[in-house]
């Protein structure tokens, strides 16, 4: 869909940005209405598909398809599987067979299914018990299985003297309590992640500083037992009994031990931070089980195991070591890592730097057990509690699994080259993860082998991706994902059916990953290299009578150079001066989110506020669904200085106020109609009855519910007032900024190495 010009009233001068590139060289002329544009995309396909139901819902109902009877394989099954067949040869149970009617299905899985305990390590995280180590002596032994038991979440809460003195050991405490029970004076509203906390879950606490501390509890006490292992070198569990217990039994206790670790703490002088023993000890209390970790922590490691020293990153930009700038400094983080990750232990970490963290080394945790990275610089208690205990929430009330193993079968002429993600992977086909959630996600790189394919084109090729799992009720199961697709010879047949997200998704995936074996500088010509021969294929096997010189797109990846330049501009990727933190977490979101969620982080929602009908924004009366507004391209030729628009990208949500935005739209949002008495520590949008706050109120209400119920920081950006105008200029990703091209001098860019690569080819035939 191409779009219509930018409005022809006079526009803004460009937000303040980090500097871009300039085209070099004469540019193509291109006309402005026959650009795709992403926006314009995205409209349509909301209009398209907002009043259908879709094949994933389950609050539609839908008329299933019928199975395909192609299968050619006779194989011999349980006699409790007989079924007679009807008249055409479909079998008379077909419709309450699961298996048989959906693409996905869960199969309860027997005892010799369950999780192995994996073999004692040479040089293990902590010091074995009898009980917390596999008994088995060899790899030909046969492995001992654990039984499965519902899912174990221990909280880690940081009391050295950085947490209590600035204020987040309080914050930490409060916010754990509301995960766990709601209710807070933030009301966060607890009921979109699904009411309470799954009744089957069982959590347990411990603190750290320069020692670790574990509490005992009991629904016949209400004072906690503390247990504490001063030395750090060597970390062990003093006892099992009673840390783990159950939520609402234990209700009482655990309010009284949360609301009491400020107060034991608070006159602690302790500067260290023993983080890496704390998440030792983690693993310690769960290596018989599995389970999940919900860490917190106030500053970087500097004391015991796994102590970091500040990394010289001026030193290491623009070198063959940059790559270690996203490597742990210290072999026992990766250890550590992939021990947690074998015994079915996934760590969720929260970071509240107050200078630098290294996220390279203390996230690599996460992104190898499949666990969450939450990433809060500038954190201040009183403004910005509301948005960890969102999180708590979320990651509390999610689906989750536990003890995982993940692998992918194909039919035959296919095969699983890699995995793109930083999960633990200890054979070539096969995943091992600690915990896998509703928000994560897993890319799978298939390839062609042999001619098994090209056999019989009128077969459907299979791909099934079967995860091995046990879930928060203690349930073993397997998970299977079956996609049947006919394949093609026909070049014009692939680029037609392509899914450009998926395609999107997945290169932004591996030029996240090749973060850690090549320069930045690289992966980026890399990148666009690859745009390049993509389009150049099409080209030479789809449109080869048209000349050189001329543009053409094919329909489903015609997006693809404003999509690809969006990548090259994230804070992973991008050129110019970034903190390695920064690059770090914004490189665990793109390998770990999913395409819908991925998608809007490369190019995030605007909406023009100043703008809205009255109708917009408000339920549907015959659907019930949210009246969505169409989105604008993000680019600051599209805005204008009286209006206010608001960029949302699933991690921060930015309210742009103009210079001569109308005082109205003022005192409807914020109950004042001068934008000088609004300032940076607005964290939430007020509550007025108004209808455009109502409006405003109900689209941010609406992301949120799209994320399962998590909470983004919400800024707001004066211009020329505001640092977070910065922020927004930033994610304005069609213009020139992030030390790259606008979007359509990029397409020129892009159009000038097809243009020379296609008359070179044909200089070469002639």
């Amino acid at each position: 869909m191409a779009t219509s010009r930018p409005p022809a009233a006079q526009g803004i001068s460009q937000p303040p940005h980090s500097a871009g590139k300039r085209f070099k060289g004469l540019r193509s002329v291109l006309d402005p209405s026959q650009i795709p544009s992403a926006a314009g995309h995205n409209w349509a396909d909301q209009r398209r598909w907002q009043n259908r139901p879709y094949n994933t819902t389950t609050d539609v109902e839908i008329e299933i398809p019928l199975a395909g009877t192609d299968c050619v394989y006779v194989d011999q099954v349980a006699p409790e599987y007989f079924s007679p067949i009807d008249f055409n040869g479909r079998r008379m149970d077909h419709a309450s067979r699961p298996e048989l009617n959906f693409g996905t299905v869960d199969f309860a899985a027997t005892s010799k299914y369950n999780a192995p305990q994996p073999l004692p390590r040479l040089l293990p995280s902590f010091v074995p018990t009898p009980d917390s180590t596999s008994r088995r002596t060899s790899l030909s032994s046969p492995p001992e299985l654990r039984d499965p038991t519902p899912l174990r979440t221990l909280f880690v809460i940081d009391v050295s003297s950085s947490a209590i003195h600035r204020g987040l050991l309080p914050a930490f405490c409060e916010s754990i309590r509301v995960g766990l029970y709601g209710g807070s004076p933030n009301e966060v509203n607890t009921s979109m992640f699904g009411g309470e906390v799954n009744p089957s879950m069982k959590v347990g606490f411990m603190t750290f500083n320069e020692s670790l501390q574990f509490y005992e509890l009991s629904p016949d006490q209400t004072q906690p037992g503390m247990l504490v292992v001063p030395d750090v070198d060597e970390v062990f569990v003093p006892t099992l009994d009673r840390i783990f217990v159950d939520p609402q039994e234990c209700r009482e206790a655990i309010e009284t031990l949360l609301a009491a670790i400020p107060r034991m703490f608070a006159h602690v002088v302790s500067t260290g931070s023993a983080l890496c023993a704390s998440l030792q000890g983690a693993l310690a209390s769960l290596s018989r089980t599995g389970g999940q970790v919900l860490a917190f922590t106030a500053s970087h490691p500097n004391f015991g195991p796994g102590m970091l020293t500040p990394r010289t990153e001026g030193e290491l930009y623009g070198t063959q070591q940059e790559h270690k700038l996203w490597e742990p400094q210290e072999v026992v983080w990766k250890d550590l890592a992939e021990e947690s990750a074998e015994s079915g232990v996934g760590v969720n970490l929260w970071v509240f730097p107050d200078r630098w963290a290294d996220l390279g080394s203390i996230g690599s945790i996460c992104n190898t057990t499949g666990g969450d990275l939450h990433f809060h610089p500038r954190f201040q208690p009183d403004r910005d509690a509301h948005l960890v205990q969102s999180e708590i929430a979320r990651t509390l009330r999610r689906t989750t699994a536990y003890n995982c193993s993940v692998r992918t079968r194909c039919s035959n002429g296919l095969h699983v080259s890699s995995y793109v993600s930083l999960l633990h992977q200890p054979t070539a086909d096969t995943l091992t993860v600690g915990t896998i959630s509703a928000d994560l996600a897993i890319g799978a790189k298939l390839e062609h082998v042999g001619s098994g394919i090209n056999d019989d084109q009128r077969k459907n090729v299979h791909i099934q991706a079967a995860v091995l799992y046990t879930s928060v009720e203690g349930q073993r199961r397997v998970r299977v994902c079956n996609v049947g697709v006919r394949p093609s010879t026909m070049a014009g047949n692939v680029f037609r059916w392509a899914d450009q997200d998926t395609g999107v998704c997945l290169m932004a995936k591996e030029a996240a990953l090749a973060m850690s074996r090549k320069m930045l500088t690289e992966i980026r010509e890399d990148l666009s290299q690859r745009f390049v021969d993509l389009l150049v294929g099409y080209r030479k096997n789809c449109a080869a009578s048209t000349a050189p010189s001329q543009l053409i797109l094919p329909e489903s990846y015609k997006l693809l150079p404003v999509f690809g330049g969006a990548i090259l501009k994230t804070q992973a990727l991008k050129g110019g001066p970034v903190s390695s933190d920064t690059r770090a977490i914004s490189r665990h979101r793109i390998l770990s989110s999913g395409a819908s969620s991925l998608m809007a982080y490369l190019y995030p929602r605007a909406v023009a506020v100043h703008d809205l009908r009255p109708t917009t924004a408000f339920p549907d009366p015959t659907t019930g669904r949210l009246s969505l507004p169409a989105p604008m391209p993000n680019s600051y030729l599209w805005m204008e200085p009286d209006g206010a628009y608001l960029m949302d990208n699933g991690f921060v949500t930015i309210l742009w106020l103009g210079s001569s935005v109308s005082p109205q739209i003022l005192l409807d949002l914020f109950g004042t109609d001068g934008s000088s008495t609004l300032g940076p520590g607005i964290s939430r949008l007020p509550v007025f009855e108004t209808q455009l706050s109502v409006q405003v109120r109900n689209l941010i209400t609406h992301e949120e519910t799209c994320r399962g119920g998590r909470v983004v920081p919400f800024l707001v950006a004066r211009q020329n007032m505001d640092a977070a105008e910065l922020e927004f200029g930033n994610m304005l990703v069609e213009d020139e900024n992030n030390d790259m091209m606008s979007y359509v001098d990029y397409l020129c860019h892009l159009h000038r190495q097809i243009s020379d690569k296609l008359t070179a080819a044909q200089q070469s035939w002639w």
